[in-house]
Parts: C-alpha cells; sequence; structure tokens
C-alpha cells in the first residue's frame, strides 16, 4: 500500500485541535523544539489553509506540557491516525528521533488502534521519504556546460526533451 502526503481536502474531516495538539506533543516530548520541527508544524498548519491569525493560536499547543495518555485518551481515530503519520515525519525531520518521541508515538499509536505492523510500515515509509527528499538539494548543483546551452539561452523544450 503506498501511503501519499495528505492534500488540503482530507483535513476537512479530521479535528484540527487535536490534529495539531499530538503534532505538539510529538515535537515537544524531548523538551527541545529544533528549528526543523517548527518548520514542519507550520508546513501542516499552512497545508490545512488555516489563516495566519489562528496560527499563533495553534503555536501556543508548542509550550504546553502533555500527558500524552490523558490528552489523546478521547481523540477521534480517524485525527489520531493522520496526526500519527505526520507525527512521525515530524519526530525525524531534525534528523535524529528522540526516544520520548518514540514513547510518545507508540501511545497514540495504541490510542489511534494502530498495529505495531502498521507502525512499522510507517516509520519505514517517513524514513524512504526522507532518504528520498535529501537527494533534491544534490539534484539543484548540476553544472551547466557551454554544450548545455544553446545561442538563445538554456534549452526551453519539453522536459522530455531534457
Amino acid at each position: 500500500m503506498l501511503m501519499k502526503p495528505s492534500a488540503p481536502r482530507a483535513f476537512d474531516t479530521i479535528d484540527t485541535d487535536q490534529y495539531l495538539t499530538v503534532l505538539a506533543i510529538i515535537a515537544s516530548a524531548d523538551t527541545v523544539l529544533r528549528p526543523e520541527e517548527m518548520a514542519f508544524f507550520e508546513s501542516r498548519m499552512a497545508r490545512m489553509l488555516i489563516n495566519p491569525q489562528m496560527r499563533s493560536r495553534f503555536r501556543r499547543f508548542l509550550k504546553l506540557e502533555y500527558d500524552v495518555d490523558k490528552t489523546v485518551r478521547s481523540m477521534d481515530k480517524r485525527t489520531l491516525r493522520l496526526a500519527l503519520r505526520d507525527g512521525i515525519f515530524l519526530a525525524a525531520s531534525d534528523g535524529e528521533v528522540h526516544p520520548a518521541e518514540v514513547e510518545a508515538v507508540k501511545t497514540i499509536a495504541h490510542h489511534a488502534g494502530v498495529s505495531d505492523d502498521r507502525l512499522q510500515e510507517i516509520w519505514k515509509w517517513v524514513k524512504e521519504g526522507i532518504a528520498w527528499m535529501s537527494q533534491g538539494p544534490r539534484l539543484t548543483e548540476v553544472q551547466c556546460t557551454t554544450s548545455d546551452v544553446g545561442v538563445g539561452g538554456p534549452h526551453r523544450g519539453p522536459i522530455s526533451d531534457v
């Protein structure tokens, strides 16, 4: 089964407060909010099309302390599952996953009804996704030679011609 990042409409059927609370729980689990985690949190708010004025309200979630079990116990399972998947990506976004983040993820997975096998599948998907995305910067470092540039400048034909 392929897992794809969610389009903005995928967030229409979940509870925004709960979703962002779960991300905040994972981001703050190790008590250190790294720039990559903050960027991921911000990108999810943007993806959800949350207006800039409301974003400041949700940023406060990152400063709260949570009892993970009590906080997620009564949350909607659909919301928990989407937040779990994205939360694992958030946990890995800084290049290391802290044991406290892993424990938070396990607790959330339990309340979301996600099996250990499915949880491992999500971790694998995240690892592969990060590896794939890390290749992007290298692709933009390609040097053009004079043979790559014609009289009128760089080649402007269809992508299939490149």
